[in-house]
């Protein structure tokens, strides 16, 4: 069983759309000081206000999504290790049925039966198998 872990947005897409947010709000920023010069002090405690809160909502949402990317890797993990322990017990059961004493060492000398009873167990854990190991 293959789960998805998901992937967050590329890095340089979320930068450019902060940039862009940071620049149009000095924009306004500026626009509002110079149309309500009397009212600056105000002006500018709203936007440090507003600044900091965006900056904790920003900074909450990524520790969350931190948080919940690891959380998803540290349960593939595990069903990962319980698929693997599952591997190696059928993958004993194989050897153990066709070769008992270990003894084949040479590729030209396993049976076609041993052969495709192996491929069929890496091709059923292959996703585990690659996640855990890379790619063949």
């Amino acid at each position: 069983m293959q789960r998805l872990i998901p992937q967050p947005a590329p890095l340089h897409i979320e930068t450019n759309v902060n940039r862009t947010g940071i620049l149009l709000a000095l924009l306004v920023l500026v626009v509002l000081l110079q149309l309500f010069p009397d009212k600056s002090a105000l002006i500018k405690l709203v936007w440090v206000s507003a600044g900091a809160l965006y900056v904790l909502v920003w900074a909450g949402a990524k520790y969350l999504a931190k948080h919940k990317l690891k959380s998803a890797e540290a349960v593939q993990r595990t069903a990962d290790d319980e698929e693997y322990r599952q591997y190696k017990m059928e993958l004993d059961v194989i050897r153990t049925k066709h070769d008992p004493h270990r003894d084949l060492n040479e590729p030209t000398s396993i049976s076609p039966e041993y052969r495709d009873e192996l491929s069929a167990l890496h091709d059923k854990h292959q996703a585990m198998l690659e996640r855990k190991f890379g790619p063949r």
